[in-house]
């Protein structure tokens, strides 16, 4: 089974800086799970790296799946007119 990546409790442009290596170094294909359930704050920057990275895997014939996801998240993201499922698969 696939280790999920864990995202910070706040996806800021500080920890943006310190997740984008880590997000390009697991999407190789595959499947990259996305462990969300801490996070706090996920707005328009780190939305934007979710769905590059989503769509990177797409690319290479991988998945990105949320394994877990806050319900702060998901009320964040659905301020931005997105779903986790959405978001995951790369949606614009």
């Amino acid at each position: 089974m696939t280790e999920p990546l864990t995202l910070p409790a706040r996806l800021d442009a500080a920890e943006l800086g310190k997740l984008a290596p880590r997000l390009t170094d697991a999407c190789r294909g595959g499947v990259v799970l996305l462990d969300a359930s801490q996070v706090t704050h996920l707005g328009a920057l780190g939305t934007q790296l979710i769905l590059a990275a989503a769509r990177e895997q797409r690319g290479q014939g991988g998945t990105l799946e949320f394994c877990a996801i806050s319900d702060r998240a998901v009320s964040q993201l659905a301020m931005m007119g997105l779903t986790p499922q959405q978001l995951s698969e790369g949606a614009p």
